[in-house]
């Protein structure tokens, strides 16, 4: 996610200027998925993921944020959804979760919340109990 700021008011001769970082968007649209039943993870890029083994935490991971032409924010998130959700009323959820959020926070319009459900986590007793009946089948 690049590092360009967000205007988020205007400026007129008493007050400043105010932007917001793409990266704050991200991490606010990364908390709240969180917060939604059955929503395990966010799915981060190969980039992501070498932070996590140096051991820098983001809370963009698996999000991009973009401002429009008409001054609107578009967010992209990959999901891991927990096994025994649906998946559409997941994805519907994070979608309400996040322009909530990210709206109620910084005053900007979000014109749209993409959700790329990228892996379902099977927890580790199921996907135990799957890889031990997989192995029961084979010859």
């Amino acid at each position: 996610m690049a590092s360009r700021p967000v205007n988020s008011a205007k400026r007129t001769p008493r007050s400043g200027r105010v932007s917001i970082a793409e990266e704050v968007i991200g991490a606010i649209a990364s908390i709240a998925a969180k917060e939604v039943p059955g929503v395990s993870d966010l799915k981060g890029s190969v980039t992501d993921g070498l932070a996590a083994i140096l051991g820098e935490e983001r809370h963009g991971k698996g999000v991009a944020a973009q401002l429009t032409g008409d001054q609107s924010i578009r967010v992209r998130l990959k999901l891991v959804v927990e096994y025994d959700y649906p998946l559409v009323e997941v994805a519907r959820k994070v979608q309400a979760k996040v322009k909530e959020e990210i709206e109620g926070m910084t005053g900007l319009r979000v014109s749209a919340v993409d959700v790329y459900i990228q892996e379902l986590d099977l927890g580790d007793e199921r996907g135990a109990k799957r890889k031990v009946q997989k192995e029961e089948r084979e010859p």
